[in-house]
């Protein structure tokens, strides 16, 4: 066999050379923490969003963001989303879908997603559920695998789209050790034994939305156990703990624009007004 020429071989690169041209975020949080509704930040920044809606319902879990015209896809099954996401890779350099081209895509919920492979599992195996079934001689953990090589396969095409990704998760527990050294951590809901670890590190941005104080929130940095974090270019100044829940601001500052670290600030707090004290 020949030897490899440079020709056939990776170009090389530095790193000062990179530029990051398109964020890609992962964010979650309980129910009511504006998950869904931080989506419009990508509208109103002009990213051009559509949604990849996975959430069951009639309204696919979109209400709070009726008003806002954005563009969804309803997704039925693992195989319909990836077909969706592979037909949005067709041009090169952009997300196109329906004659219409996106700055961005958002899929919302990865937590519900992880229902389609498990559905498509058993439909294969014939099997109606996947609880009580070792006792008939089945054994399900076949099923979690199953999950895990469906997932991998859904984020390396979601990585492969050319424009902004904003992944959605709900908010889950993890429960580590036993009795006396039982801790619980709130983490993203994501499907599966491996893909809950591996996931979070995927993404240039792992954000935990809540409410705090009646006021929403957007936590960058791992708090309570619970993981977040956000590579950023070298000399940036770092996000604050708990920052406005503006994905799109949160992508444009990883991409290099140092203002929008301005649009990320909470509004300082207003002193509290003082009791009013009566006279005589």
């Amino acid at each position: 066999m020949p030897p490899a020429t440079t020709s056939s071989l990776p170009k090389l690169f530095r790193t000062d050379e990179l530029n990051a041209t398109f964020g890609t975020v992962l964010g979650y949080g309980p129910a009511g923490a504006g998950k869904t509704r931080s989506i419009k930040t990508l509208k109103d920044a002009g990213m051009g969003p559509v949604i990849l809606a996975t959430e069951l319902g009639e309204t696919s879990g979109l209400l709070s963001v009726k008003n806002s015209g954005i563009p969804f896809i309803k997704i039925e099954s693992h195989a319909m989303l990836i077909d969706v996401i592979k037909y949005m890779q067709r041009k090169p350099g952009k997300i196109e879908y329906d004659g219409t081209e996106f700055g961005s895509a958002v899929l919302d919920s990865i937590t519900q997603w992880g229902e389609m492979p498990l559905e498509r599992f058993m439909v294969l195996k014939g099997w109606e559920d996947l609880h009580g079934v070792q006792t008939a001689g089945k054994d399900p953990r076949g099923a979690y695998g199953f999950l895990a090589e469906k997932g991998r396969e859904l984020y390396k095409e979601l990585f492969k789209l050319h424009g902004h990704l904003y992944i959605i998760a709900r908010e889950g527990v993890l429960v580590v050790g036993e009795g006396p050294t039982r801790e619980e951590f709130n983490v993203p809901d994501i499907p599966g034994q491996k893909l809950p670890r591996e996931v979070p590190g995927w993404p240039d941005a792992t954000v935990r939305l809540r409410v705090v104080g009646g006021q929403h929130v957007m936590v960058t940095k791992g708090e309570g156990g619970s993981p977040a974090r956000i590579r950023l270019p070298e000399s940036f100044e770092p996000v604050p703990l708990r920052a406005k829940p503006d994905i799109a601001a949160l992508i444009q500052y990883m991409c290099g624009d140092r203002t929008a670290i301005e649009k990320l600030r909470l509004p300082k707090p207003t002193a509290p007004m003082k009791p009013e004290i009566k006279t005589a």
